[in-house]
Parts: structure tokens; C-alpha cells; sequence
């Protein structure tokens, strides 16, 4: 019986733990939401060192409501492969429509990731 009471609170505890896994993918991954921007700088930082290093490209922009920083990085739940096409199309002082997903958290460092970009040209 005791085996029994453990193999079932294990599952209940891995169900538990599964949904909260997608949960917290759709909080990150699946809240799109878009921005219309002015760029107004980029730049790509690097992380670690030798074999460790890793970088991300971040861009920065502004609009009516503020000045806003966005990481610009591959992800693969959405399939986006082309970040670094992105980052070379964007140009400092253009306007564009961007699609972003995840949430900005100031204290870890967490940006929100744009997944799409399309210039707005002037009198749109």
C-alpha cells in the first residue's frame, strides 16, 4: 500500500511540475506583442570566454511611450533562426514594426526577444 501512496503522489507531483513547465513557456514564449520603434542604437555583447563565450545582439529604440532595450537572439520553441539577418536589416534611425516575445526583468538582466521586424517607411 505504501508503494502504492508513493508512485501516486509521483505522478501527481510530475503532473503538477509538467504544467507548470507549460505554463511558464506560454507566459514566455507565446505572448506576442508588438511595438512601433525608432532604433536608435544596436550592438552585440559576449558572455564567458574560450570555449564558454556566448553573445546575443541587443537593440535599442524609442517611441512616444519611452526608450525600450530588446535582445535579439534565436529561439527555438519559435523557430526564429535569422537573428543575426535581423540585426544587419535594422539601421539606426529607421522606424519599425517589431514583434516581440518574453518579459523585461531589469535585475536579471532579461530582455524581451523580437521574433519579427518590418521597416515603416515615412508616411505610413
Amino acid at each position: 500500500m505504501k508503494k502504492l501512496g508513493k508512485k501516486v503522489l509521483i505522478a501527481l507531483v510530475s503532473l503538477a511540475v509538467s504544467i507548470l513547465v507549460v505554463k511558464c513557456n506560454e507566459l514566455v514564449y507565446f505572448n506576442d506583442h508588438n511595438y512601433i520603434i525608432t532604433i536608435t542604437d544596436k550592438e552585440r555583447i559576449t558572455t564567458g570566454v574560450g570555449k564558454n563565450i556566448g553573445s546575443k545582439y541587443l537593440v535599442f529604440g524609442k517611441n512616444e511611450n519611452g526608450s525600450f532595450v530588446f535582445e535579439n537572439t534565436d529561439n527555438l520553441i519559435r523557430l526564429k533562426w535569422n537573428s543575426s539577418d535581423i540585426q544587419g536589416k535594422l539601421e539606426i534611425g529607421n522606424t519599425y514594426r517589431i514583434t516581440v516575445i518574453g518579459y523585461r526583468v531589469r535585475f536579471l538582466s532579461l530582455y524581451k526577444n523580437i521574433l519579427k521586424v518590418s521597416k515603416i517607411e515615412q508616411g505610413e
